[in-house]
C-alpha cells in the first residue's frame, strides 16, 4: 500500500539544492528547483552510485561518478552512460513539510 511519508521541512531544501533521504527501505532524492519539489531514486541506474553527491542544474541531476544525465520531471535518461531512466516519486508539499509517496 502506498503512502505519503514526511521526508524533509521546505527550509531544509533550498531552491537550487538537493537532499538524500532514506523511506521505506529506500534512498530517494528530494530536489528543489524554480519550479518546485520533485524526488528521484537516489541510484543512478548506470553503476548505482549515489545521485546525492552529484549537480543539480535546472531540472536535470548529474551522477557524479561516470556523469550520466537525468531529467527528476520523469527520470529519463538525458545522457549517456546510462540507458535505463531513474523511478520518480510523487511529491507534495503541506504548510511547510515534504512528503513522498511511496510504497509500505
Amino acid at each position: 500500500m502506498a503512502d505519503f511519508r514526511k521526508v524533509a521541512a521546505v527550509a531544509d531544501i533550498p531552491v537550487g539544492t538537493m537532499k538524500s533521504v532514506e523511506v521505506a527501505h529506500e534512498r530517494i532524492l528530494v530536489c528543489h528547483t524554480e519550479t518546485g519539489f520533485f524526488a528521484v531514486a537516489d541510484e543512478c541506474s548506470h553503476d548505482s552510485a549515489p545521485m546525492g553527491n552529484g549537480h543539480l542544474h535546472r531540472n536535470e541531476v548529474t551522477c557524479p561518478r561516470h556523469g550520466a544525465r537525468f531529467d527528476i520531471t520523469s527520470g529519463a535518461v538525458l545522457g549517456p552512460p546510462a540507458v535505463v531512466p531513474i523511478d520518480t516519486f510523487e511529491v507534495k508539499v503541506e504548510g511547510e513539510d515534504i512528503f513522498i509517496l511511496v510504497e509500505d
